[in-house]
């Protein structure tokens, strides 16, 4: 009869290591493979940003005029102190045999127009007066507020938010300049001071602070 083999112990454990650092082997080499061709992740620092990559910038927009439109004109000036007595006294409303200063710029033609804001803001209030007729104030930034006089017809309300250029009446009609007829007047503020809208208009609230 052939006698089988047999192992020692030590034997068979050195085997069972074998085959372990075999299999150990194997598989710290399929890892660095796989590493290999794994994607490198791409961090983005100060360095690595191109002109491709450029942060949005909102673009400061300018004061616009209260309406839109070749034919409307100026029909009654701002009073400037500074300007000469000729100007001065094409810039005075009569109102119940009394002259006052004109605190606006009337604009104005024979057919209603809209009104504009001249700018973003917040509706302050919305008036209805026997002299100078239905009023919209609108505070802008830099504390700057427009006053819209003689409106016909408005379409906001108070603390609605409006944005440049969107409309908030229709031009009338007011006690106070019945002769020059249908029109707008608008008195601008800044800081609680009156100011002539037609100094401020292509230019953005930042430049009036200089």
């Amino acid at each position: 009869m052939q006698r089988r083999l047999r192992l020692k112990p030590f034997a068979i454990a050195i085997i069972y290591l074998v085959v372990l650092l075999t299999f150990v082997s194997s598989l710290m080499l399929l890892g660095k493979q796989l590493l290999k061709v794994k994607t490198p992740i791409t961090y983005i620092t100060t360095s690595t940003i191109t002109e491709d990559i450029k942060p949005v910038i909102s673009e400061s927009k300018t004061i616009i005029k209260p309406y839109i439109g070749d034919d409307i004109t100026i029909l009654q000036k701002y009073y400037d102190f500074k300007d000469s007595k000729e100007n001065q006294e094409k810039s005075l409303i009569k109102y119940q045999n009394t002259y006052l200063q004109n605190s606006g710029i009337d604009y104005g033609k024979e057919e209603e127009f809209d009104i504009l804001s001249i700018y973003s803001g917040k509706v302050l209030d919305v008036l209805e007066d026997d002299i100078l007729g239905n009023i919209v104030q609108i505070e802008h930034s830099n504390n700057i507020i427009a006053s819209y006089q003689c409106l016909k017809d408005i379409i906001v309300k108070k603390d609605d938010t409006v944005t440049i250029g969107q409309k908030i009446g229709d031009s009338g009609i007011c006690n106070i300049s019945k002769d020059i007829g249908n029109h707008l007047h608008l008195e601008v503020y800044k800081d609680g001071e009156v100011i002539n809208p037609e100094s401020i208009y292509n230019k953005t609230i930042e430049e009036l602070n200089d």
